[in-house]
């Protein structure tokens, strides 16, 4: 009876999150897109949310009580401190790549500045407050800390990967979002000006130094109980000071990669998603062996393993990602960044390639 009453209150506190609660978002509309169908948008290839032999039952379970005995650091990760006064003496010289943990990166040069995916919430995450809370870092980072953004590229509504906190941080900055995803900013205030929707290829000269290209990726979207792919989902290809950089967001691997690859490679440096990965959900994340692969597909120089070192969203150790994307990189012959969470480097300089996870392996 606990168990039923128990199931029967998260219910209702689902319902009542999702129709009064601001975190859902805007409504959304129908789109005349290719990627549109059925009320829904679609991935490129078929992509079933759950594998025939892992039900969502099993998955709850396993995440509920067998998840690694390291899934969370013991102590704070070793991390860098960042500063904005350094990055200002850097942008003159070379593109700069500050990764902040998760999906969270901060590309500079020239005085413009790109910031992916931002989320520095030190709390739980949504919805209902029962979202993972951060790992502890030694130097945190407050959005105070960070220097005017220009621009912000959003690659889907995911909560961990467009929190409403944080993103009102950002309302003079230009956002290029996905379809869909204007309703968000618009429900939370933002001015419908400063809003750039994209479809998968669409492309957008935004200075002489700056092109955009929102490219496909196999994932989903929804906020709320009820709105699942009613907004687009994607990667980002952005070609800025004479560098092409490929941020990845959340993707399962598909062959849209090697397209990608002929349509906009070669990459100076590809951000791919290589952790929360999990049987479940096999189509929707890369393990790290198939992150490896896609930086192949898309011809990258560099990868750089994202969408770790933040969070608890599946059952692996927090520093498994890593280690495993280390280990097929080398057997493939990929280039493997490793900075710090908060550090920045240019990409003209030489990789940064400090184990620094390893010290917090106990």
């Amino acid at each position: 009876m606990i168990i039923f009453f128990s199931i029967v209150l998260l219910i209702v506190f689902a319902l009542a999150y999702n129709k009064f609660s601001p975190q859902t978002g805007g409504a959304t509309v129908e789109y005349d897109s290719p990627n549109f169908r059925d009320g829904r948008f679609q991935n490129i290839v078929s992509t079933p949310m759950t594998s025939e032999k892992n039900s969502l039952g099993k998955s709850l379970y396993a995440f509920m009580f067998s998840k690694d005995k390291n899934s969370y650091p013991k102590k704070p990760l070793s991390t860098a401190e960042f500063s904005k006064n350094f990055l200002d003496s850097l942008f003159e010289t070379d593109v700069s790549v500050t990764w902040f943990g998760h999906s969270t990166a901060l590309f500079a040069a020239k005085g413009l500045t790109i910031l992916t995916d931002p989320v520095f919430n030190k709390n739980k995450i949504p919805p209902l407050y029962l979202g993972p809370k951060p790992f502890p870092y030694k130097n945190e980072y407050n959005l105070s800390d960070l220097p005017k953004i220009d621009i912000v590229l959003l690659s889907h509504d995911h909560f961990d990967h467009l929190d409403m906190d944080t993103i009102k941080h950002f309302k003079e900055s230009k956002f290029h979002v996905p379809l869909g995803v204007k309703s968000h900013l618009l429900e939370w205030g933002f001015n419908g000006d400063n809003i750039f929707e994209y479809d998968w290829y669409d492309e957008a000269k935004i200075l002489p130094n700056l092109k955009l290209a929102f490219a496909p990726a196999r994932h989903f979207s929804g906020r709320g109980l009820f709105n699942r792919n009613k907004t687009l989902w994607g990667s980002w290809v952005i070609e800025f000071m004479n560098k092409k950089i490929y941020f990845g967001g959340d993707s399962g691997y598909f062959s849209g990669f090697k397209t990608i690859g002929e349509k906009y490679g070669p990459f100076d440096i590809a951000l791919l998603d290589s952790g929360q990965y999990n049987k479940l959900w096999s189509n929707v994340h890369m393990v790290p062996e198939e992150s490896v692969q896609a930086a192949q597909a898309l011809q990258a120089k560099i990868m750089l393993p994202i969408h770790w070192g933040k969070y608890v969203l599946s059952l692996h150790s927090w520093y498994e990602p890593i280690v495993r994307s280390i280990l097929e990189a080398e057997k493939r012959g990929v280039n493997v960044a490793t900075p710090k969470i908060g550090q920045t480097f240019l990409l003209d300089n030489s990789l940064p390639v400090e184990r620094w996870w390893e010290a917090g392996i106990e």
